[in-house]
């Protein structure tokens, strides 16, 4: 990749999001889709009890299913599985489903930013996927700076 990935917010209000995974990745990938989503479903054969405790999250104690995908916008492949994980992601292109496959970044049609929120002002950082210390890094100061100033 030569260039850097523009960064494009989206509405996701209306949208649902499927999270294939119960582990420590789901669970930040959960929090965030959470603020932004209309729906956030989070499938997987154990899930972490802080997933389990966020608000609007469905939670389905269980292997994912091809069948999941029906109804969803917007997809993250993060279970511990990497040929899994890939296998969702070829599913999620197949139907037209934006993907991240947390275990390859080859394969994702999106990265997650770190986000950076107060009041009406959202703010993503990232590092084209290079770099994930620095975007997290940047992170921390923009929320401290949002702090600060908002």
């Amino acid at each position: 990749m030569d260039r850097p990935w523009f960064p494009m917010f989206v509405d996701l209000s209306e949208k649902r999001a499927l999270i294939a995974g119960g582990g420590r990745i789901a669970a930040r990938r959960a929090g965030t889709l959470s603020m932004f989503c209309g729906g956030v479903t989070v499938v997987a054969p154990e899930i972490r009890p802080e997933i389990e405790m966020m608000e609007g999250i469905i939670c389905k104690k269980r292997p994912f299913r091809e069948e999941d995908l029906e109804g969803t916008d917007l997809a993250v492949a993060a279970t511990d599985d990497p040929a899994l994980n890939a296998e969702i992601g070829r599913l999620c292109r197949e139907r037209g489903v934006p993907v991240n496959v947390a275990s390859d970044q080859t394969l994702c049609d999106f990265y997650f930013p770190g986000v950076a929120v107060r009041g009406d002002v959202a703010v993503g950082v990232t590092a084209s996927g290079r770099d994930h210390r620095l975007a997290a890094e940047w992170t921390r100061r923009v929320r401290e700076l949002l702090e600060d100033t908002l």
